[in-house]
């Protein structure tokens, strides 16, 4: 057999080795919200929107929350990515930075000021298109 047959050979081989690793790799990329996020208890936070930012892989609120002690805090809020949001009829202008909004979702386990969004509510009452899904 030629030795350019051979080559030919275990570079098609070769290849069809390495795709599933390729493909694996980018599932593992995407991460289920279970891992980050408890899946009991929801909480609700109202505060002002310091960042909207509308790209992937998820859409990120940053909210500004008064606590109990009058502190105000940072939180940052995921929810789903863009083409997921766009589907709802969200855009960047959905939510505005200075604008008051209210919150539901679920903390993070690790008990750190980051939370995966299920419901925003504007001041007016009117509601952004978040379903209480988790894995959008």
């Amino acid at each position: 057999m030629p030795l350019h047959s051979i080559q030919h050979r275990l570079k098609r081989w070769l290849l069809a080795l390495s795709l599933p690793l390729l493909f694996a790799t980018a599932a593992y990329a995407h991460h289920s919200a279970a891992l980050f996020y408890g899946t009991a208890e929801r909480i609700t936070l109202t505060g002002e929107v310091a960042r909207f930012n509308f790209r992937n892989p998820h859409a990120i609120l940053e909210l500004m929350v008064t606590n109990a002690d009058g502190e105000v805090v940072r939180w940052t809020c995921e929810t789903s990515a863009p083409s997921a949001l766009r589907r709802r009829g969200w855009s960047q202008e959905s939510v505005m930075a200075g604008e008051v909004v209210t919150l539901e979702g679920i903390q993070a386990s690790d008990g750190t000021k980051l939370m995966r969004i299920t419901k925003i509510t504007k001041a007016d009452g009117t509601e952004v298109g978040v379903t209480g899904r988790l894995d959008d």
